[in-house]
């Protein structure tokens, strides 16, 4: 019995190591600063995030934890509840697809992939937003947010590969 519950309560927290891991680094993203050039970089995290624990371990990353990270953005954000949760999901929906075709094990395949599903979601997140409220999104701000979040993904995925090496065990990966 002790071993049952043992057993139940590591597969539950290994679940739930992708998405504390993302809301901790969006948590110190999210400090406000004094110009707008940085508060760019705010869901930067969640879609490196998602991307990351998506592409190594998909195993342990499902759309629950994608759905209940687009909850967090769009309290956090500020933003109508529903436009992260869709775009999260969207984004989910295309790295499947897309991780499936591909070998995202190297990294410069990886960051390459990443780079056109990034944009394939921002674009889908400008049309939803632009329905949303009715008006033009500056394209500036679109492509600023673009660029820094590609660029930023190397130092973010770091992060995340600490997390994993640290907190799971990697023969979890090959008992099944």
């Amino acid at each position: 019995m002790k071993n049952s519950i043992k057993n139940i309560l590591t597969h539950f927290i290994i679940f739930c190591v992708p998405v504390i891991s993302i809301l901790f680094l969006e948590t110190l993203l999210y400090i406000p600063r004094f110009s707008e050039f940085w508060n760019v970089l705010r869901l930067c995290a969640f879609y490196s995030g998602i991307y990351f624990w998506l592409s190594t371990r998909e195993d342990i990353f499902n759309i629950i934890s994608t759905f209940i990270l687009g909850i967090f953005a769009d309290v956090i954000a500020g933003t109508p509840l529903g436009i992260n949760v869709l775009t999260f999901l969207f984004l989910y929906i295309i790295s499947v697809y897309l991780i499936s075709y591909f070998n995202v094990k190297k990294f410069s395949y990886s960051w390459l992939i990443f780079s056109l599903i990034l944009a394939l979601t921002f674009i889908f997140k400008a049309f939803m937003v632009m329905a949303f409220f009715k008006s033009t999104i500056p394209l500036n701000t679109f492509l600023l947010e673009l660029f820094l979040t590609i660029c930023i993904y190397p130092l973010i995925i770091r992060f995340y590969i600490f997390v994993e090496k640290k907190y799971i065990h990697l023969e979890e990966r090959y008992e099944n």
